[in-house]
């Protein structure tokens, strides 16, 4: 089964060269690159799984959509996890 995350409660602030994130349940406060920015602001739209993440991702910076961001997108969904700013939707 394909794990599909959602955004944790969190504030973001953007600039061109990183994203601000404070997650309201921790307290924590992260500073991250804007791929990971774009991710969270997506999973800020609804749940998502790591492929349709990578596909929506493909389109809006013009990547290739193929298995290695997939890859790189479950990597990064993995991070994100880690540092509490997302977390998996249980059915």
């Amino acid at each position: 089964m394909t794990a599909v995350w959602r955004a944790a409660n969190l504030l973001t602030k953007s600039w061109q060269d990183g994203v601000v994130v404070y997650n309201l349940d921790s307290g924590n406060t992260h500073l991250l690159n804007p791929i990971a920015g774009q991710v969270l602001k997506l999973l800020a739209n609804g749940p998502a799984d790591a492929t349709t993440i990578a596909r929506q991702l493909a389109g809006q910076i013009d990547l290739d959509s193929d298995p290695e961001l997939d890859y790189n997108v479950a990597s990064l969904l993995n991070h994100l996890d880690s540092l509490g700013l997302i977390e998996p939707v249980i059915p």
